[in-house]
């Protein structure tokens, strides 16, 4: 048996061998990771470190993200509703009270305009029955009709059948008159809501006005709160509201409001508390008893002063005559001068005037110059004041007769009750050391103090029939609560 020796083939023996090397982690690459930096760490390192940073630019993105958050949320809920939009007698009104009561006042707007008794109910209460009489009177015409034709059918001469249709058709005329005359006075209180009373109080649903309005209740009820303190505990009694006053209060204004809404909408959709509500209403609260209280005080008879005067558009005029009755000349020749049309033909003469008076006729209820110089206990017989500015206008007055009780007229006597918490409040803002400060205007205007569904401006002007927007019954589309 031959043996044989195995020989490797060509092909095993030229076969190459790749050599492979093994990559190592922890080896050095000698590249950069940033900005030239890094080449000295291994890939594991590196890797680890890109890691780490993305982990804390993140973390300092978000804690950064929270911070701006959390800051926001106390400038906007802590710091901005504490700022001052305006102090009185150096205390603060701070931006969240004002929010709270334009809120209150824009719904209790709503409630007088919308509400279950506010004036679209009224007024389509009254177009109910301005149709009712109308209906009336259309059906007694028919009568009427029908009892002449019978009557016109019946023979000539006198009958117990024409007795009793006569006495039917004298009974259906008092019928129409009577239906005729409350057709027409319902039909005038309908025309002048639709066409004044309402119209009015769209005009006055505003932010300027409602927000305006606001600031007054709060700047007034901040001196109210500071004269309760010198009162005595009979007065302040009859002052400040009841829990009980509240509550009713409270249970009136849920009561009326229009049935689009609810109480707890309201709540929710102003950003209000319970508690806000009770503290805004206690304000109007006030207000109100402050009125009532000063109102039972103003009574007839009382002190009275018979004064003319004089009014000039500039103080030059108002220089020249004053100069002129200093050397003797005639008052009433001169007040011929004046720019009061009322009184300047009949030499000045005002007449007998009450504490107010003159404020209320003549000044538009914004300023006391003229009526407490009138009403200074130094005034004497005669005596003729120096140049009062008021209003932008120059007055000269003289004193012609003091009584200590005079009787004033009823109805000058109710414009002066009714409005007797509005010259308090002008008092005590004349009062030396008072210092009331103007709003802030930013605020007033600032649209996290509005209430949503306050227009920022009137309705549309009237459109045909007389009526706002041209709509029937007056009112203007969009409004809230319609």
């Amino acid at each position: 048996m031959t043996s044989q020796t195995a020989r490797r083939s060509d092909n095993q023996r030229k076969k190459k061998y790749m050599r492979q090397t093994a990559h190592v982690e922890a080896r050095r690459d000698g590249k950069p990771l940033i900005f030239g930096w890094g080449g000295h760490l291994s890939h594991t390192e590196k890797v680890r470190l890109q890691r780490r940073s993305v982990w804390f630019l993140t973390t300092l993105i978000v804690a950064v993200l929270v911070a701006v958050c959390v800051i926001y949320w106390v400038n906007l809920n802590v710091i901005n509703p504490g700022l001052a939009i305006t102090t009185v007698n150096g205390q603060s009104i701070p931006q969240s009270d004002y929010r709270k009561m334009v809120a209150l006042k824009a719904q209790l707007q709503q409630n007088d305009l919308y509400g279950p008794h506010g004036l679209t109910a009224q007024r389509d209460t009254l177009k109910d029955q301005v149709a009712a009489q109308q209906k009336i009177i259309d059906d007694t015409n028919k009568q009427i009709a029908e009892l002449d034709k019978q009557l016109k059918a019946l023979p000539a001469g006198a009958s117990a059948q024409r007795s009793d249709l006569s006495t039917q058709r004298t009974a259906a005329q008092k019928k129409l008159d009577d239906a005729k005359s409350k057709h027409d006075t319902l039909d005038g209180q309908y025309q002048t809501m639709i066409q004044a009373t309402i119209p009015v109080a769209q005009q006055l649903f505003t932010q300027g006005q409602v927000g305006n309005d606001s600031i007054d209740w709060l700047q007034t009820d901040v001196l109210l709160r500071q004269w309760l303190l010198k009162q005595n505990t009979e007065v302040r009694a009859q002052i400040e509201p009841s829990p009980g006053a509240i509550n009713r209060a409270v249970n009136d204004f849920t009561q009326n409001l229009p049935k689009t809404t609810s109480y707890t909408k309201f709540l929710n959709d102003d950003r209000l508390s319970d508690s806000d509500v009770r503290d805004a209403l206690a304000v109007q609260l006030r207000r109100d008893n402050m009125q009532k209280y000063l109102a039972s005080h103003t009574t007839s008879p009382t002190y009275q002063v018979h004064v003319r005067a004089m009014t000039f558009p500039t103080e030059g005029e108002a220089k020249d005559v004053l100069k002129q009755l200093r050397e003797n000349g005639d008052f009433a020749t001169l007040a011929k001068k004046s720019v009061d049309t009322d009184t300047n033909t009949k030499g000045g003469d005002l007449g007998w005037l009450a504490r107010y008076q003159y404020a209320l006729d003549k000044a538009q209820k914004q300023s006391l110059v003229v009526d407490n110089w009138i009403f200074d206990p130094a005034r004497k017989l005669k005596e003729l004041s120096p140049i009062l500015s008021e209003n932008g206008t120059y007055h000269i007055v003289q004193i012609m007769e003091i009584e200590p009780t005079h009787a004033v007229d009823a109805a000058k006597l109710k414009d002066l009750q009714d409005n007797a918490l509005l010259f308090w409040t002008l008092v005590q803002k004349a009062l030396p050391g008072a210092s009331i400060t103007t709003a802030n205007s930013e605020m007033l205007i600032d649209p996290a103090n509005m209430p949503p569904g306050l227009p920022s401006a009137a309705p549309a002007p009237q459109g045909p029939g007389g009526l706002p927007g041209g709509l029937p019954g007056g009112l203007p589309g969009g409004f809230p609560g319609q």
